[in-house]
């Protein structure tokens, strides 16, 4: 079974780069055995993973909103075929039963509870 992820901050990368030019100020690296390069490439990764994220985040958005748009448009004009076909066929039980799965699903309405007094 996979390890869960941990949860990290929103501003770890601004903490980690504090941190780095701390342990650089302070000598830490030298003192504590810290791998400073590690960190430093640690830095650099996240920094370029978070703006790829956000680049990534940006383009499913405006891919999203497009798709629901465009949806939307595709389902009018399948309602409306839809419509022209049960109208075309009005009078004809058997094909407007026929069109029934292509009715639009609904959940029963809530009764509504009446009100303590």
């Amino acid at each position: 079974m996979a390890n869960a992820v941990t949860s990290v901050p929103a501003i770890f990368d601004d903490q980690l780069e504090a941190f780095v030019a701390r342990v650089k100020s302070e000598g830490w690296d030298k003192k504590f055995s810290l791998d400073l390069k590690t960190l430093t490439a640690d830095l650099s990764g996240q920094r370029a993973e978070k703006g790829k994220d956000l680049e990534l985040k940006q383009a499913y958005e405006q891919h999203h909103k497009a798709h629901l748009r465009n949806q939307a448009e595709r389902y009018a004009r399948y309602m409306e075929s839809l419509e022209v076909v049960r109208a075309a066929h009005r009078n004809q039980p058997d094909v407007l039963k026929s069109l029934d799965p292509y009715k639009r699903k609904s959940a029963p309405r809530k009764k509504a509870t009446p009100k303590p007094a």
